[in-house]
């Protein structure tokens, strides 16, 4: 940790809601090859994030809120060019939600992006890393945490919410040049890049509507035409939260959905003996009960939902846990940077299986030569015949 601690530089931002604002920041940034970006959104009542600010920093460390909600959508599109050129490079830090706001905005997303939580991830920093902690670490700047959740549609914004948002891009120009230095000392600028590569792919392929019944837990209990029902009704609901914007919470709960095709209720009173909201039954009841019969009667999904490991497979898992954690040691890196729960269950599967996982990370890529062959060459406490026993009775819930 340094040895001095400074408080955030007086104010030096510019508020932008006006167009004729917007083209003078656009002509002053024109030259900037590299711009530190931020957005306050709000998403409590809504399926898609509601924009309140973005925040734009070039190499001066000159601030520009611009106030989206100003601006119409054709307005913003040369902010969108700008942002998005191929000589444009991002630095954010933990872009993830940032991201879902551009594609609302632009239906785009950065060519190139330096996202410090993952460059310092790869450098000896924790995997979820905030940007106050993060700052101060590296360069004393003390930053308040006050505003994180306050309301960024309110006009006007407070004082207190302006000085926060700047302070989110004001000194990520810093930070990254010193992660930069980094990663290039450490040989690790194309681990740090496949993983900014990775996020951005993450945003731009979503899971598709007819694979969301995948992700249920406990959902691999039911029986193959139940899973049908429950991907129908998954994405249903997941199209009705689009088109309505609201979340889909508020049409049922995966529980709710999981009970309604584990009991088949027949009327609204069953479905509030399972557990349904009065106002989701009133808006919604009549509509689950049709999608019911229709999931019912639509073909069986071609991949069922995966089993969990066997008791063998668990004792299999939490072996290669420590492998990976004594090889991210070694690195120096986060252990669930290294390998996902996830990741590692599904390496494990196609290992008892005999098959290679072409989605895995640990075939190409760094992971491939930093951990994979570690993970081939150790022998499971179980052996395959053991291990690949899919009776139920030796199955247990991860």
């Amino acid at each position: 940790m340094p040895g001095f601690t400074c408080r955030v530089c007086p104010v030096s931002y510019q508020w932008i809601d006006q167009y004729s604002q917007l083209e003078s920041v656009m002509e002053q940034l024109q030259n900037c090859s590299r711009l530190a970006v931020d957005t306050e959104f709000v998403r409590t009542n809504t399926y898609y994030s509601r924009p309140g600010l973005l925040q734009i920093a070039g190499p001066d460390q000159q601030v520009y809120l611009v106030d989206p909600t100003a601006f119409s959508a054709e307005q913003l599109q040369p902010l969108g060019q700008r942002l998005f050129a191929a000589d444009s490079e991002l630095l954010m830090h933990s872009a993830g939600e940032d991201l879902d706001i551009f594609l609302a905005l632009w239906n785009q997303l950065p060519t190139r992006l330096f996202d410090t939580q993952i460059a310092a991830s790869l450098v000896g920093y924790d995997r979820q890393m905030g940007l106050q902690r993060l700052l101060f670490e590296m360069i004393g700047v003390e930053l308040s945490k006050e505003e994180t959740r306050s309301d960024w549609l309110q006009r006007p914004l407070t004082a207190k919410q302006l000085h926060y948002a700047e302070a989110d891009v004001k000194y990520l120009h810093q930070v990254a040049d010193i992660l930069r230095e980094k990663l290039d000392r450490a040989g690790r600028m194309s681990w740090f890049e496949e993983e900014c590569s990775q996020l951005v792919q993450k945003y731009l392929n979503k899971t598709p509507d007819d694979q969301l019944y995948l992700g249920f837990g406990g959902g691999w209990k039911l029986k193959p035409q139940q899973q049908a029902a429950l991907r129908h009704l998954a994405q249903w609901r997941e199209q009705t939260a689009r088109d309505r914007n609201i979340p889909k919470t508020f049409i049922a709960k995966d529980a709710n959905l999981y009970a309604l095709v584990e009991k088949k209720p027949r009327n609204r009173g069953q479905l509030a003996e399972l557990g349904f909201q009065g106002s989701q039954i009133r808006r919604y009841g009549d509509q689950l009960l049709v999608q019911l019969d229709a999931g019912l009667e639509a073909p069986v999904p071609e991949v069922l939902i995966p089993r969990p490991l066997t008791k063998a497979q668990q004792k299999d898992y939490k072996a290669l846990r420590e492998v990976v954690g004594g090889r991210a040691e070694a690195l120096g890196v986060p252990a669930d940077l290294l390998a996902s729960k996830a990741q590692l269950v599904s390496y494990l599967k196609a290992r008892f299986a005999g098959t290679i996982d072409q989605d895995s990370p640990f075939i190409g890529g760094w992971r491939a030569t930093a951990l994979q062959p570690w993970l081939d060459e150790y022998e499971l406490p179980s052996n395959s015949s053991d291990a690949n026993n899919n009776n139920q009775d030796n199955e247990t819930d991860d």
